[in-house]
């Protein structure tokens, strides 16, 4: 048997698809690298806050992914797709440079570590969702299922790269210099979208004209507000953003009780032993899960095991648990139910993929963060006083809607791809 062949059973990656595949799988393990980066700079922060100024910080979290996402769909309005796209990575870039270059003005380094936190939680969401845009534009359903599993691994490798450059070089990764590797790396990834946007045999990227999208700037909002299939991702999104919230928690208040080196290697660990699983799955299970069972399962098997662990966690909240648990559930959802929600992308136009998509990923996201995060504080110290256990049994609660949810989205996208055939 040929190396060739061998490539393409083990990933199910045709030969004439290995180029494009592998530029991609760079593509977003860049972006996931340098997040990584941040995200671990960002993640330490919220356990000196106590449920109250969590939700407050969230807040306005929200609001910034909202403005955001509302600029984005106003240039998107007025230029072609193919500038869109590296267009708002090097925005990015200068953002974090901006905020780089306000630290060594030596500026409030209180306030600008709430500007960071915010800011990074925009583009922590923001970066996937252009590039899932871009990518879903040029695959078919048939090639979703086959390939989006294996693109997704390079975020995963991401995540491991990222962390390990923190747990190795913990002196030198302060937070201004995240902020200098992370602009570095956004503006890394524009040959690759160069070379990608030459080789994807796209019609509307050979001729301008076609590639631009509504003028109408509020169209991705109305898009959601009147189209069945977004409104069931925006649910499935506003529900998983439940269950994050609910182990994030969670998992900051168990943490609270360890210093900041300590929560740095921990948060550093976990993500490590994650992605290297999610690899794993991600490689061998998720494109075989989705082909093999369908997509309600890629999407609903997540949310049910979830649903167990949060149970299972009510009965010992201990820090070593949680973060065991955080390990089988964020691999499940990187590695499964990410690739899968990606899918559902590829029965929509080009108007939901690049204007509504955001909206959904950033400021639908962000407004369920603020959502459950004043829900939990009204559970907890805002009103209720319940423990920690009775909270995670909510959060069962809600994993279990979220399930049925997914199996009811998978189902309604086989259908019509099947009717369509």
């Amino acid at each position: 048997m040929s190396k060739e062949n061998w490539f393409t059973r083990l990933t199910q990656i045709k030969p004439h698809e290995v180029l494009t595949t592998l530029l991609a799988f760079l593509f977003i393990f860049i972006l996931m690298s340098s997040y990584n980066i941040v995200k671990n700079a960002r993640d330490i922060l919220p356990s000196d806050w106590g449920d109250t100024s969590r939700a407050i910080q969230w807040s306005y979290t929200f609001l910034a992914s909202t403005i955001a996402v509302s600029i984005y769909n106003f240039f998107a309005s007025r230029t072609s797709l193919k500038r869109l796209v590296p267009s708002a990575f090097v925005l990015f870039a200068l953002s974090f440079l901006a905020i780089y270059t306000a630290f060594s003005l030596n500026f409030d380094g209180a306030i600008l570590g709430k500007v960071f936190y915010c800011w990074s939680s925009v583009f922590s969401l923001f970066h996937l969702s252009v590039f899932w845009s871009y990518i879903s534009q040029h695959h078919t359903k048939e090639q979703s299922k086959r390939l989006f599993g294996f693109i997704n691994t390079g975020a995963s490798l991401g995540g491991i790269i990222g962390p390990s450059i923190m747990i190795i070089f913990p002196e030198n990764m302060q937070l201004q210099n995240v902020l200098l590797v992370t602009a570095m790396a956004l503006l890394a990834v524009l040959p690759i979208i160069y070379i990608l946007n030459r080789k994807y045999e796209d019609v509307e990227f050979k001729d301008d004209s076609q590639t631009k999208l509504s003028p109408n700037p509020f169209s991705g909002f109305s898009e959601l507000i009147t189209h069945k299939r977004l409104l069931g991702i925006a649910g499935f999104i506003f529900l998983y953003s439940g269950i994050s919230t609910f182990f994030y928690v969670t998992q900051s208040d168990l943490l609270a009780d360890h210093v900041k080196a300590e929560r740095t290697e921990l948060l550093g660990w976990l993500d490590l032993v994650t992605n290297g699983l999610t690899i794993l799955l991600g490689i061998f299970a998720a494109n075989r899960i989705a082909r093999k069972f369908g997509l309600s399962t890629s999407l609903s098997i997540v949310p049910i095991v979830t649903a167990v662990l949060l149970v299972v966690l009510s009965m010992n909240p201990a820090v070593l648990l949680v973060l065991a648990l955080q390990v089988l559930r964020k691999a499940g959802n990187y590695s499964i139910t990410r690739p899968a929600r990606e899918i559902l992308y590829t029965g929509v136009d080009k108007e939901a993929r690049f204007k509504t998509k955001p909206i959904i990923d950033v400021a639908v996201y962000r407004g369920a963060d603020v959502f459950w995060i004043w829900t939990l504080a009204f559970l907890g110290d805002g009103f209720l006083n319940l423990g920690l256990s009775s909270k995670l049994l909510v959060g069962a609660g809600v994993a279990v809607i979220w399930g049925l949810l997914g199996i009811y989205l998978g189902r309604k996208h086989e259908k019509e791809e099947y009717e369509s055939n």
